[in-house]
């Protein structure tokens, strides 16, 4: 009787633990302007194509910090033949939600060093945080 009363209490704590694991979407350039609604310690994870080798950046221009927080970021070039020179990759944003309400985050992929010029690419990600 005891062993099954340890299965049982195991089971509970395990399924209880798997459905407090906070949930993942990932976005990428396809997803622009989409809007997402995820639940309080939600992560969504954000990957842009990005070639860094050109002076290109991608840097995040608009956040609620209030909202969401900003784990990791992170850069994985394509795998390519090792002769290649100037390949590029994907840079990966991290972030998770940390109060409701709706907000954005956005992405301006640009030189740093040309002031005034126009970002190439700018990428958005529309939240509603429950």
């Amino acid at each position: 009787m005891n062993k099954y009363f340890i299965i049982l209490i195991f089971s509970v704590l395990l399924f209880t633990l798997i459905g407090c694991s906070p949930n993942t979407i990932t976005i990428n350039e396809n997803n622009q302007n989409e809007k997402y609604s995820l639940k309080k310690d939600d992560n969504i994870e954000v990957i842009l194509a990005a070639n860094p080798t050109t002076g290109f950046k991608w840097q995040i221009v608009n956040i609620d910090n209030s909202k969401i927080k900003l784990i990791d970021e992170s850069y994985t070039a394509h795998k390519v033949n090792r002769d290649i020179v100037g390949s590029g990759g994907n840079k990966v944003y991290l972030f998770n939600t940390i109060d409701k309400g709706n907000t954005s985050i956005e992405f301006e992929y640009s030189r740093p060093f040309e002031k005034e010029a126009t970002p190439y690419k700018i990428f958005n990600v529309n939240l509603d945080i429950r």
